[in-house]
């Protein structure tokens, strides 16, 4: 069966062989919709773009005639490229730019998920793509091409909950076996060609009655979305909740915020500074008699503490993840790596906690980050740093407060020569007399706790005069 994508270009062929051009060089390009994309004129050595002409396959229709755009969205480069802003999947078509005498083409082909309405039941069923012609899908006529999946931070999807199933090289199927933390959640579709990376599409799963999982690590803010809240009433409110505690009963939108807690414009819950209290449920619904709910966010804390031996130098660091309820079985725990000496305990799993302890022999100026892992995925993670003794505040004080003692020495010791020198020649004036008299009271404070002491220092003040003399 002929392809869609042959037959255009041999169209297109056609069409340029009657024209007498000659075809110059053909390239295939992958985008996803909503991206900018630049399509490059292949036709060497054009002068001026006021002799290019774009034409588009499929509709068979001209987009760019005598160097003039005449389609929106579009716009010509001074090099004659074309320029297709906000990508729709119309625009996944066969392009060829000519000069007159010459002629290059490329196709843009565009990757799309699509999510299988009627799947198996207990299943999600997502469809991964190219495409290059609304609602069909091109022949995978390109060499080196691979589609495959992968969790948000690009892990690969293992475990007895996901499968594959390839229909080509080009079109890919995952089939996961649905949890209600799935809800929310993203999986990503990435594109390769020869090993590199042409396009990553990714596309957020909707659960009924489903829980999003969230997890924040201590010390650090953390936002809880309220989802859709469109269907919300003109002049409507929402509340959010905890358990069986109300946050922001009947909270307007610019009230209410507190410390703790503060609602922004789009409904979502910040948590200004989470601790491992604030583990748990969260709810966001209409705040009426119908309470309808716009999303369910179930919260786990991740925190690192830190314990030395009874000899300042062995130190235990302890990265815990605080569930909200039990710790999945999928959920797991790890260290970056520490020096050659430091070693790791088991997971241990104590009621809603999950535990691991890093274990370092000698003091380490290392930074250490725990991770907690989700199927593979990384959720979140946390950080711990040694103190550098040199960088506590009072060190970094201490270089200016030598600073204010030895300015405030010098100019002690200037006024008081000074005070001296001019003491010969002229009275002091009234404005002196003042602090003639100040400098003579610490004179002869100064005075009576140098007779206590011995002539050695004296000398050495003497010598801390000079010293700052030269300083000054």
């Amino acid at each position: 069966m002929v392809s869609f994508l042959s037959l255009g270009l041999c169209l297109l062929s056609l069409t340029e062989t009657a024209a007498g051009l000659q075809s110059f060089d053909h390239l295939v390009m992958f985008a996803i919709l909503g991206d900018d994309i630049t399509l490059p004129c292949g036709v060497p050595s054009i002068k001026s773009c006021s002799s290019v002409n774009w034409n588009m396959a499929g509709k068979f229709q001209s987009v760019v005639r005598a160097g003039r755009v005449t389609a929106p969205r579009l716009g010509l480069l001074k090099d004659c490229s074309l320029q297709i802003n906000h990508l729709v999947l119309d625009d996944a078509r066969l392009y060829s730019c000519d000069s007159g005498v010459l002629n290059s083409s490329v196709s843009l082909q565009i990757l799309e998920v699509a999510e299988n309405l009627t799947p198996v039941d207990g299943k999600i069923e997502l469809h991964c793509f190219l495409n290059m012609y609304k609602g069909l899908v091109t022949p995978c006529d390109n060499k080196g091409i691979h589609i495959k999946w992968s969790a948000e931070d690009n892990t690969p999807l293992n475990g007895n909950r996901f499968s594959f199933k390839n229909a080509s090289e080009c079109f890919s199927k995952l089939f996961i076996t649905k949890k209600l933390t799935d809800h929310h959640r993203k999986w990503k579709c990435q594109l390769t060609q020869n090993d590199t990376v042409k396009a990553t599409i990714s596309y957020t799963t909707t659960v009924k009655d489903g829980l999003e999982e969230v997890f924040a690590a201590v010390d650090e803010s953390v936002s809880l979305s309220c989802g859709n809240t469109s269907s919300l009433a003109v002049g409507g409110r929402v509340k959010w909740a905890v358990g069986e505690r109300t946050l922001t009963d009947d909270i307007s939108l610019y009230k209410g915020q507190t410390e703790e807690f503060h609602v922004n414009k789009d409904s979502s819950l910040v948590i200004s500074k989470v601790s491992d209290l604030h583990a748990g449920d969260y709810q966001c619904s209409e705040s009426t008699d119908q309470q309808k709910m716009f999303n369910k966010v179930r919260l786990h804390t991740l925190d690192v503490t830190s314990e030395r031996g009874p000899g300042g130098d062995n130190l235990t660091l302890t990265c815990v993840l605080t569930c909200t309820k039990e710790c999945g079985k999928e959920f797991n725990l790890t260290w970056s790596e520490g020096s050659q000496n430091s070693w790791q305990s088991g997971l241990m799993n104590h009621n809603n906690t999950l535990i691991k302890r890093l274990f370092l022999p000698v003091l380490s100026s290392d930074e250490l980050t725990c991770f907690v892992h989700r199927e593979g995925d990384v959720m979140a993670s946390k950080k711990w740093r040694a103190v550098n003794p040199l960088q506590t505040p009072a060190w970094v004080a201490l270089p200016l407060a030598l600073l204010i003692c030895v300015t405030a020495g010098g100019l002690y010791m200037y006024v008081k020569r000074k005070h001296n020198k001019d003491a010969g020649n002229e009275q002091p004036s009234i404005g002196m007399n003042h602090i003639y008299e100040v400098v003579e009271d610490a004179n002869d404070e100064e005075q009576h706790q140098q007779r206590q002491t011995k002539r050695g220092a004296v000398a050495t003040t003497d010598s801390f005069y000079d010293l700052l003399q030269a300083i000054y």
